[in-house]
This record gives structure tokens, sequence and C-alpha cells, in this order.
């Protein structure tokens, strides 16, 4: 019996006095788990979202300040290589392209862990009602 106790991201009101079985414990963990996954990935969504406005500001400051046949300093790994200003809107164009798809690859992910985690919302509140709270502090 759990009288006042957290479980990773489900909190028990103190006056519960709620059976917990081992199945519910590893639906409470994997909620838990889901939850973090899920942060994660909205943080990666966070990064990838600020490299694809960076390369567009990076385009176009480019187009801006520079001449048609100025080369510019493009950042390859750590070195940066001198590129005419169509090869570096060409690789600025294909870096655009595989964060977009990186970036929809994620949201695909999100969503398989949202819909993982309403089912587990459900699960959980339809057995333990009020004494469990899986909604995220807004702090």
């Amino acid at each position: 019996m759990a009288k006042t106790s957290e479980l990773e991201s489900g909190t028990f009101a103190a006056d519960s006095d709620c059976h917990i079985t081992y199945e519910d414990q590893q639906k409470i963990n994997k909620f838990a788990r889901c939850n973090a996954r899920l942060e994660d990935i909205k943080d990666e969504l966070k990064t990838k979202e600020n490299d694809l406005q960076n390369l567009q500001d990076a385009e176009d400051e480019m187009m801006i300040a520079l001449d048609a046949d100025e080369k510019v300093p493009f950042m390859v790994g750590e070195v940066y290589i001198m590129k005419s200003q169509d090869e570096a809107q060409e690789a600025i164009s294909q870096q655009r392209t595989v964060l977009e798809e990186e970036k929809s690859t994620l949201s695909g992910k999100a969503s398989e862990l949202q819909e993982i985690m309403t089912q587990l919302k459900a699960d959980l509140y339809a057995k333990f009602g009020n004494n469990i709270n899986l909604e995220a502090d807004e702090d």
C-alpha cells in the first residue's frame, strides 16, 4: 500500500490509500520515461528551429552585404573555407533540407510519445482518479 509517495513523474495525494500493483508501477515508470524523452525532443526541436533561423539570417546577410562574385568564409566542421556566393547558398540550402528532415522526424517521434502518454494517463487516472498527478509542473 502506498500512502504518501512520489513515483518518478506521478505523485499521490497524502490522504490516499491506493494499492499500487507492479503493472501500475510499470505504467507510471513508462509515463515518466516518455515524458522525459518528450522534453528532450522539444529541446531538440527548439535547437533545430534556431539553426534554421540562423541559416536564413546568414543567407539574407550574404545577399545584402556581398557582391555576386565575392567569396565568403563558410564553416565546414571546425574550419572555414572560402566559397562563392552560389556555392554558399547551395550549401545553406542543403543544410536547411537536412535540418527540416530531422525536425520532421523529431515531430513524428513527439507525436508517438504523446499518444502513448495519453493512453497511459487515461489508464492511470481511471484507476487512481485524483490520487495521482501526471501533469507537468508549471514553474
